[in-house]
């Protein structure tokens, strides 16, 4: 009878904390040759940060290729074996590094 409570316990303990680790990457989808990203302006100026993190896993580079800024959209990116790899072929896309409002629009007569 211990023994099911302890790990009864282990289980829930692990099953509450799993959402806890899902932090910025949620919606992130890929594999080892690359992946998707949902477009956020947050996620957009976090893009360099997060394929870097994620390409790691696997000893290669990211390359942002697409970035569609509206919501719904992604931020497509590759994992290459190199850095100098289809420089031409598959150009690098530059993103926002900083999220911010635009100023208010003023109407003057």
């Amino acid at each position: 009878m211990r023994a099911m409570a302890a790990v009864a316990a282990v289980a829930g303990t692990v099953l509450m904390n799993a959402p806890a680790q899902a932090g910025v990457l949620i919606g992130l989808v890929g594999n080892d040759t690359g992946g998707i990203i949902p477009w956020s302006c947050e996620n957009e100026a976090m893009a360099p940060q997060i394929t870097a993190a994620y390409c790691a896993r696997w000893d290669k580079y990211p390359r942002i290729t697409s970035v569609h800024r509206q919501y719904g959209d992604y931020i497509a990116f590759n994992c290459l074996w190199s850095p100098h790899a289809a420089r031409y072929g598959l150009p690098a896309v530059r993103t926002r590094n900083v999220c911010y409002d635009r100023p208010p629009l003023l109407i003057t007569k």
